[in-house]
């Protein structure tokens, strides 16, 4: 069996203490990136659904950095949408995010994230290379 490692880049360590999970888990080559929202350093929300999608794919590619590994290694994402007539907002964030390729995506739709003021969520898997 592969070893795995738990990714937890610094300034998570309150999520990994208060919520008992690691931003990521690295199993050999592959990375499993926990649903990011769209906060900054201080866990402060943007208030509108572009503004967090493209922060949750910094959010992404900071966990992904823990393993030695970016946003090009992405083969899977899955995002959650308060609000999917917004959808587009983040469909536009992905193209700023991978810009040289399109991973698998599932989007869907619900009726409350995890902090009161998410409008969307991101997690995704990735496969680093070499």
């Amino acid at each position: 069996m592969a070893e795995r490692k738990f990714l937890v880049p610094k300034g998570t360590e309150m999520l990994r203490d208060q919520y008992h999970f690691s931003q990521g888990v690295q199993v050999g080559n592959t990375i499993y990136v926990s649903g990011q929202g769209g906060w900054d350093a201080k866990f402060q929300l943007a208030d509108n659904v572009a503004a967090q999608a493209r922060q949750a794919f910094r959010n992404i590619e900071t966990v992904l950095k823990e393993a030695g590994a970016s946003l090009d290694d992405v083969v899977e994402i899955g995002s959650f949408h308060l609000d999917m007539d917004q959808m587009g907002a983040t469909v536009e964030a992905m193209r700023e995010a991978f810009p040289r390729h399109q991973p698998a995506w599932t989007a869907v739709g619900v009726t409350r994230l995890a902090m009161p003021a998410m409008l969307v969520e991101i997690k995704a898997v990735a496969i680093k290379q070499g």
